[in-house]
């Protein structure tokens, strides 16, 4: 099949069913291997296939995406919107503006969190946030958002209502990834809106991933609050990756 023949709405529906396996990975089969059930196999299969239809099949064989579009390199381009040169600046005013309202946030709830702060466990907590937050930031943005995207910008509408639909879609959808844990859909909403706003007009994975990183360390390690979704909100001692990746636990302690 050649580039670009599949129609746009298809699009959603690869992200209906990938979102589907991914629920039913995190919600059944997940807690079956905390359980010891050998069942990850069938984890790995998925997320190796999904990892193909999403960063493969989907955007170059099915829908052939440019590059751009997909923001998924360092733009080296000068005219890419996204390199960058060009993206730097956009991305860290809102991260620096969000990491202050967290801290202070956090200040106001304890003025004494200095002291309860682990530094080693904060650094090395942001290290794999780096490289975790690059994976989500591909995920919900170079491949969800683009989903969407191509999918409404065929709508019949005005282009500020094609972008305004966009970006509150991305930003439901990756605030719902989240659920049950409340607090941190309520901050991954208007994250989401904000990321996926800078996304559409300057998309860069990486810069996505890095504000990510920088705010998830926060959220985690400066206000204490938890990182976990799924099954795993209230039960963290049998979280998923740290069962299915061995090592993951005594290298980055509770990362969630």
């Amino acid at each position: 099949m050649t580039a670009a023949r599949v129609r746009p709405v298809w699009g959603l529906a690869e992200v209906a069913a990938l979102a589907s396996v991914f629920a039913f990975g995190l919600w059944i089969i997940g807690p079956r291997i905390a359980a010891g059930e050998p069942a990850q196999g069938f984890y790995w299969v998925s997320v190796i296939a999904g990892g193909a239809v999403m960063f493969w099949l989907s955007p170059m064989v099915l829908h052939g995406d440019p590059p751009g579009l997909r923001g998924w390199g360092l733009g080296r381009d000068g005219a890419d919107p996204g390199a960058l040169r060009n993206a730097w600046a956009a991305y860290l005013i809102p991260t620096l503006l969000a990491a202050a309202a967290l801290v202070v946030g956090t200040a106001v709830r304890n003025p004494d969190f200095l002291s309860h702060i682990h530094w080693t466990a904060l650094w090395t907590k942001l290290c794999f946030y780096v490289v975790f937050a690059q994976i989500q930031a591909m995920v919900f943005f170079g491949y969800v958002q683009t989903r969407v995207r191509t999918f409404l910008e065929g709508a019949d509408a005005g282009p500020g209502l094609k972008r305004g639909a966009v970006v509150l879609g991305t930003a439901c959808i990756f605030a719902a990834a989240h659920w049950p844990n409340l607090p941190l859909v309520a901050l991954a909403f208007p994250a989401g809106l904000v990321w996926a706003w800078l996304f559409y007009v300057r998309p860069s994975v990486v810069l996505v991933g890095l504000s990510q990183a920088v705010l998830g360390t926060i959220v985690h390690s400066v206000a204490h609050l938890s990182m976990r979704i799924g099954p795993f909100y209230e039960h963290p001692e049998a979280h998923l990756l740290t069962t299915v990746i061995p090592g993951l636990k005594a290298l980055a302690g509770s990362i969630y």
